[in-house]
């Protein structure tokens, strides 16, 4: 008797990755005042030291007689903890000098704590990752002359994680070519004696990324992430657990400040003939297709991979005939032979 069992399809989706990391970098090396003339008075406000994501120095220099040769107030910070899932992020800094002659602020001219020249315009914008070891350098002077009205130099900072790559539409798989010789019987069954080999077609449909921007915060507004983010598919063709093929979908890139963009990945598929001869009558036979999307990240190299989702299509068939329909198919031949023996 054939067993009545179901073998047939079974399909999982993607599961996609949330991420939802803070920014944090620390406040060291925070010293001042220089060269201090005894009649300045002064107030700052800011952190000197800690863990921050975004932070205010303020100078003001109140002194009737003004300061001389002025004072300078020097402090680096670094990335501390935390970032996108590679832990990077994304420095900014700006300032305001003052109007005095001689007085500034400075920013970082790299990452390792240089100052660029007095007053630089604009925001600053320098890409980092926690473990990186880079510091960056700001500096403030004031340098009030006698009389003057109260002087003011002012300087922020803010780390904001890197734009993350995120899955938008899921990828899904099929498996074709798989023949079911028993369409009554519940189940897939292939007959070996009429399907000695049996083409198998596998494919994993293409998905769809997102990358926005680098959000805002509480100084600067949102921008183009200043880092590279590839996507892909890969994917293997697995018999009974073992894998014989496997495809991947080549990469989707989001350029170094590239701006908010929906892509595609490609698709992934191919063909694989699966020889039926070394397998015995009633064997069940499991195909699968399982696959992955993944997001590699950059920082000035390679800097790791994350898991956007994963999936996988089974399509499990038996081998036909069972011993039973053997039997009976030899002793009807045996009758044959007898009869043909009689007519002679």
């Amino acid at each position: 008797m054939r067993r009545n069992r179901w073998f047939g399809l079974t399909v999982s989706s993607a599961l996609t990755l949330s991420v939802a990391l803070g920014q944090q970098f620390a406040v060291i090396n925070n010293d001042g005042p220089n060269n201090v003339d005894f009649s300045l008075s002064r107030t700052f406000s800011g952190p000197t030291s800690g863990v921050f994501t975004n932070a205010e120095w303020v100078l003001t220099d109140t002194s009737f007689s003004g300061t001389g040769n002025g004072y300078t107030w020097r402090r680096d910070v670094s990335p501390f903890s935390s970032g996108d899932p590679f832990g990077r992020l994304v420095f900014r800094f700006s300032g305001d000098g003052g109007t005095s002659a001689g007085s500034y602020w400075r920013l970082p001219s790299n990452r390792a704590g240089g100052v660029t020249g007095n007053n630089p315009s604009g925001v600053a914008t320098f890409t980092t990752w926690v473990g990186s070891g880079h510091f960056f350098r700001t500096e403030q002077l004031s340098n009030k002359p006698a009389f003057g009205g109260d002087l003011t130099t002012r300087t922020r900072a803010q780390a904001n994680n890197a734009a993350a790559v995120s899955l938008s539409a899921s990828p899904s798989a099929t498996i074709t070519g798989i023949p079911d010789d028993d369409t009554i019987t519940p189940g897939i069954q292939v007959n070996k004696f009429f399907n000695h080999t049996i083409t198998i077609g596998w494919n994993v449909a293409g998905a769809q990324v997102f990358r926005g921007q680098v959000a805002g915060g509480a100084y600067f507004g949102a921008i183009n992430s200043p880092f590279r983010d590839d996507a892909y598919i890969l994917a293997d063709l697995k018999i009974n657990a073992a894998t014989v093929q496997s495809g991947n979908s080549g990469l989707t890139t989001f350029a170094v400040n590239e701006g908010p963009a929906t892509k595609a990945i490609s698709a992934v598929g191919n063909s694989y003939l699966l020889n039926l001869s070394s397998y015995n009558i009633g064997d069940i036979v499991t195909v699968r297709v399982d696959y992955v999307i993944r997001w590699d990240g950059y920082h000035d190299s390679y800097a790791g991979t994350v898991n956007l989702g994963s999936g996988f299509q089974e399509i499990q068939f038996e081998v036909v005939p069972e011993p039973a329909s053997l039997l009976a198919l030899g002793a009807g031949l045996v009758g044959l032979m007898r009869l043909r023996r009689r007519v002679r």
